[in-house]
Protein backbone atom coordinates (compact mmCIF):
# COMPACT_ATOMS: atom_id res chain seq x y z
CA UNK A 1 0.00 0.00 0.00
CA UNK A 2 1.39 3.36 -1.14
CA UNK A 3 1.07 6.12 1.44
CA UNK A 4 3.26 8.73 2.58
CA UNK A 5 4.23 10.41 5.88
CA UNK A 6 4.19 14.74 6.46
CA UNK A 7 4.08 16.74 9.12
CA UNK A 8 1.60 19.25 10.21
CA UNK A 9 1.73 21.17 13.33
CA UNK A 10 4.72 19.20 14.54
CA UNK A 11 2.29 15.99 14.40
CA UNK A 12 2.55 12.93 12.31
CA UNK A 13 0.15 12.43 9.73
CA UNK A 14 -0.49 9.52 7.33
CA UNK A 15 -2.06 9.62 3.57
CA UNK A 16 -2.84 6.81 1.79
CA UNK A 17 -2.89 6.64 -2.27
CA UNK A 18 -4.95 3.85 -4.09
CA UNK A 19 -4.05 2.58 -7.48
CA UNK A 20 -6.89 3.65 -9.27
CA UNK A 21 -8.25 7.21 -6.98
CA UNK A 22 -12.22 7.27 -7.09
CA UNK A 23 -11.70 11.28 -6.61
CA UNK A 24 -13.14 10.48 -2.94
CA UNK A 25 -11.32 11.07 0.47
CA UNK A 26 -11.74 9.63 3.58
CA UNK A 27 -10.70 11.48 6.58
CA UNK A 28 -10.35 8.52 10.23
CA UNK A 29 -10.21 10.51 13.32
CA UNK A 30 -9.00 7.71 16.00
CA UNK A 31 -10.39 7.57 19.47
CA UNK A 32 -7.06 7.79 21.22
CA UNK A 33 -4.31 7.84 18.35
CA UNK A 34 -0.47 7.85 19.61
CA UNK A 35 1.50 7.04 16.94
CA UNK A 36 4.38 4.34 18.00
CA UNK A 37 7.35 5.60 18.23
CA UNK A 38 5.75 9.18 16.67
CA UNK A 39 5.37 7.92 13.22
CA UNK A 40 3.39 4.39 12.85
CA UNK A 41 0.27 3.84 13.45
CA UNK A 42 -2.09 1.59 14.73
CA UNK A 43 -3.83 1.73 11.43
CA UNK A 44 -0.72 0.26 10.21
CA UNK A 45 0.36 -2.19 12.90
CA UNK A 46 -2.99 -3.37 13.73
CA UNK A 47 -4.18 -6.73 11.42
CA UNK A 48 -7.91 -5.59 11.19
CA UNK A 49 -7.34 -1.98 10.76
CA UNK A 50 -4.75 -2.57 8.24
CA UNK A 51 -7.65 -4.97 6.46
CA UNK A 52 -10.25 -2.34 6.49
CA UNK A 53 -7.83 0.52 5.22
CA UNK A 54 -6.41 -1.83 2.39
CA UNK A 55 -10.10 -3.12 1.55
CA UNK A 56 -11.15 0.98 1.01
CA UNK A 57 -7.77 2.26 -0.45
CA UNK A 58 -8.44 -1.22 -3.24
CA UNK A 59 -11.67 0.29 -3.64
CA UNK A 60 -9.97 3.98 -4.23
CA UNK A 61 -9.84 5.95 -1.47
CA UNK A 62 -7.93 7.94 -0.76
CA UNK A 63 -7.34 7.83 3.16
CA UNK A 64 -5.77 10.44 5.67
CA UNK A 65 -5.20 10.99 9.50
CA UNK A 66 -3.10 12.10 12.16
CA UNK A 67 -1.50 11.53 15.65
CA UNK A 68 -3.54 12.88 18.04
CA UNK A 69 -1.36 12.19 21.15
CA UNK A 70 -3.78 9.84 22.92
CA UNK A 71 -6.65 10.43 24.79
CA UNK A 72 -7.42 13.42 23.24
CA UNK A 73 -11.38 13.35 24.64
CA UNK A 74 -12.29 14.97 21.50
CA UNK A 75 -10.44 18.56 22.81
CA UNK A 76 -10.01 21.54 21.16
CA UNK A 77 -6.35 21.31 20.08
CA UNK A 78 -7.49 17.57 18.70
CA UNK A 79 -10.27 18.94 16.73
CA UNK A 80 -8.16 21.98 15.52
CA UNK A 81 -5.51 19.64 14.15
CA UNK A 82 -8.19 17.30 12.45
CA UNK A 83 -9.29 20.47 10.51
CA UNK A 84 -5.93 21.46 9.39
CA UNK A 85 -5.31 18.39 7.94
CA UNK A 86 -8.43 18.32 6.19
CA UNK A 87 -7.55 21.58 4.75
CA UNK A 88 -4.18 20.76 3.33
CA UNK A 89 -5.46 17.76 1.78
CA UNK A 90 -7.75 19.66 0.22
CA UNK A 91 -4.90 22.09 -1.34
CA UNK A 92 -2.67 19.55 -1.79
CA UNK A 93 -4.46 16.53 -3.35
CA UNK A 94 -6.63 16.39 -6.17
CA UNK A 95 -10.36 15.15 -4.74
CA UNK A 96 -13.63 16.02 -3.89
CA UNK A 97 -14.23 18.70 -1.12
CA UNK A 98 -16.52 16.49 0.36
CA UNK A 99 -15.21 14.23 2.47
CA UNK A 100 -16.20 10.90 4.38
CA UNK A 101 -15.15 10.32 7.87
CA UNK A 102 -14.90 7.01 9.83
CA UNK A 103 -14.47 8.08 13.31
CA UNK A 104 -13.73 6.17 16.68
CA UNK A 105 -15.00 6.50 19.94
CA UNK A 106 -14.26 9.97 21.25
CA UNK A 107 -14.03 11.04 17.06
CA UNK A 108 -17.47 11.61 16.92
CA UNK A 109 -17.18 14.69 19.74
CA UNK A 110 -14.61 15.92 16.67
CA UNK A 111 -17.24 15.13 14.24
CA UNK A 112 -19.68 17.10 16.10
CA UNK A 113 -17.41 20.21 16.55
CA UNK A 114 -16.38 20.12 12.51
CA UNK A 115 -20.07 19.89 11.49
CA UNK A 116 -20.73 22.74 13.70
CA UNK A 117 -18.46 24.69 12.38
CA UNK A 118 -18.55 23.92 8.62
CA UNK A 119 -21.08 21.24 7.79
CA UNK A 120 -20.72 21.30 4.17
CA UNK A 121 -17.37 19.55 4.02
CA UNK A 122 -18.25 16.04 5.30
CA UNK A 123 -20.56 13.67 2.85
CA UNK A 124 -20.88 11.29 5.31
CA UNK A 125 -20.05 9.66 8.25
CA UNK A 126 -19.10 5.71 10.04
CA UNK A 127 -18.96 5.88 13.82
CA UNK A 128 -17.68 3.22 15.32
CA UNK A 129 -18.64 2.91 18.99
CA UNK A 130 -19.30 6.51 19.36
CA UNK A 131 -18.96 8.46 22.29
CA UNK A 132 -21.11 12.17 21.59
CA UNK A 133 -20.38 13.61 24.97
CA UNK A 134 -18.18 13.47 28.33
CA UNK A 135 -21.27 12.69 30.03
CA UNK A 136 -22.35 9.83 28.39
CA UNK A 137 -19.12 8.19 29.47
CA UNK A 138 -20.13 9.39 32.79
CA UNK A 139 -23.06 7.65 32.67
CA UNK A 140 -21.55 5.13 31.88
CA UNK A 141 -18.89 4.52 34.58
CA UNK A 142 -21.84 5.32 37.08
CA UNK A 143 -21.02 3.23 39.75
CA UNK A 144 -17.51 2.23 39.30
CA UNK A 145 -15.15 4.05 41.43
CA UNK A 146 -11.76 3.24 39.79
CA UNK A 147 -13.36 3.78 36.43
CA UNK A 148 -14.61 7.03 36.91
CA UNK A 149 -11.35 8.00 39.12
CA UNK A 150 -9.52 7.49 35.67
CA UNK A 151 -11.75 8.77 33.37
CA UNK A 152 -11.52 12.44 35.73
CA UNK A 153 -7.89 12.14 35.61
CA UNK A 154 -8.16 12.03 31.74
CA UNK A 155 -10.39 14.65 31.19
CA UNK A 156 -8.27 16.92 33.53
CA UNK A 157 -5.39 16.29 31.47
CA UNK A 158 -6.91 16.56 28.35
CA UNK A 159 -8.66 19.60 28.91
CA UNK A 160 -5.93 21.47 31.13
CA UNK A 161 -8.39 21.98 34.16
CA UNK A 162 -8.15 20.67 37.58
CA UNK A 163 -9.88 17.44 38.49
CA UNK A 164 -11.72 19.16 41.21
CA UNK A 165 -13.12 21.19 38.25
CA UNK A 166 -14.21 17.72 36.14
CA UNK A 167 -17.40 16.87 37.19
CA UNK A 168 -18.91 20.09 37.23
CA UNK A 169 -17.31 20.62 33.87
CA UNK A 170 -18.60 17.65 32.61
CA UNK A 171 -22.15 18.14 33.80
CA UNK A 172 -22.19 21.49 31.43
CA UNK A 173 -21.87 19.45 28.73
CA UNK A 174 -25.07 18.24 26.94
CA UNK A 175 -26.28 14.55 26.60
CA UNK A 176 -28.15 15.30 23.44
CA UNK A 177 -29.81 15.06 21.11
CA UNK A 178 -27.51 14.88 18.53
CA UNK A 179 -28.47 14.86 14.32
CA UNK A 180 -26.65 15.09 11.48
CA UNK A 181 -26.88 17.04 8.16
CA UNK A 182 -25.47 14.36 6.10
CA UNK A 183 -25.86 9.95 6.07
CA UNK A 184 -24.27 8.20 8.99
CA UNK A 185 -24.29 4.68 10.14
CA UNK A 186 -23.07 3.73 13.93
CA UNK A 187 -21.09 0.43 13.98
CA UNK A 188 -21.31 -0.67 17.67
CA UNK A 189 -18.92 -3.62 18.35
CA UNK A 190 -19.97 -5.77 21.57
CA UNK A 191 -16.83 -5.52 23.52
CA UNK A 192 -17.44 -3.94 26.36
CA UNK A 193 -20.06 -6.05 28.39
CA UNK A 194 -22.01 -4.77 30.58
CA UNK A 195 -21.56 -0.93 29.38
CA UNK A 196 -22.74 -2.21 25.65
CA UNK A 197 -26.39 -2.35 27.09
CA UNK A 198 -26.12 1.17 28.08
CA UNK A 199 -24.67 2.03 25.51
CA UNK A 200 -27.22 1.12 22.99
CA UNK A 201 -30.14 2.78 25.06
CA UNK A 202 -27.52 6.28 25.02
CA UNK A 203 -28.04 5.82 20.92
CA UNK A 204 -31.79 5.50 21.14
CA UNK A 205 -32.25 8.41 23.85
CA UNK A 206 -30.02 11.16 21.99
CA UNK A 207 -29.90 9.99 18.62
CA UNK A 208 -33.62 10.49 16.90
CA UNK A 209 -33.16 10.00 13.69
CA UNK A 210 -30.19 6.84 14.27
CA UNK A 211 -32.32 3.81 15.20
CA UNK A 212 -32.20 2.69 11.83
CA UNK A 213 -28.89 3.02 11.32
CA UNK A 214 -27.11 1.32 14.21
CA UNK A 215 -25.15 -1.61 13.03
CA UNK A 216 -24.68 -4.22 15.97
CA UNK A 217 -21.17 -6.49 15.12
CA UNK A 218 -19.39 -9.12 17.71
CA UNK A 219 -16.05 -8.44 18.00
CA UNK A 220 -15.36 -11.62 15.84
CA UNK A 221 -17.21 -9.79 12.76
CA UNK A 222 -15.46 -6.66 12.77
CA UNK A 223 -14.54 -7.18 9.12
CA UNK A 224 -17.84 -6.23 8.04
CA UNK A 225 -16.96 -2.80 8.64
CA UNK A 226 -15.07 -2.00 5.59
CA UNK A 227 -18.64 -3.30 3.35
CA UNK A 228 -20.58 -1.36 5.37
CA UNK A 229 -18.25 1.74 5.19
CA UNK A 230 -18.36 1.01 1.29
CA UNK A 231 -22.22 0.66 1.53
CA UNK A 232 -22.35 4.47 2.84
CA UNK A 233 -20.39 5.77 1.09
CA UNK A 234 -21.29 4.92 -2.45
CA UNK A 235 -24.87 5.48 -1.76
CA UNK A 236 -23.65 9.12 -0.96
CA UNK A 237 -21.59 9.65 -3.93
CA UNK A 238 -24.38 9.55 -6.07
CA UNK A 239 -26.07 13.04 -6.14
CA UNK A 240 -22.48 15.01 -6.57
Amino acid sequence: MEYRKIFLNREACIIHYPNRPNGFGILIISNDEKFSEGTESKWLLNQSRFAILQELVDKGYTIFYTNLGGNHLGNQKSTDQVRHLYEYVKRTEILNEKIHVIAEGFGAIIVCSLMDNNPSFIRSALLINPIFSLAWVKELVHGQPFFYKRFLMDVSRAYTISEEKCENFIMDLTKGPFSFTFPFKIVHILEHGVQDGMWLRLYQTYLPDGTDNIHVLMPEKRNEIANIAQKLFEAAETPL
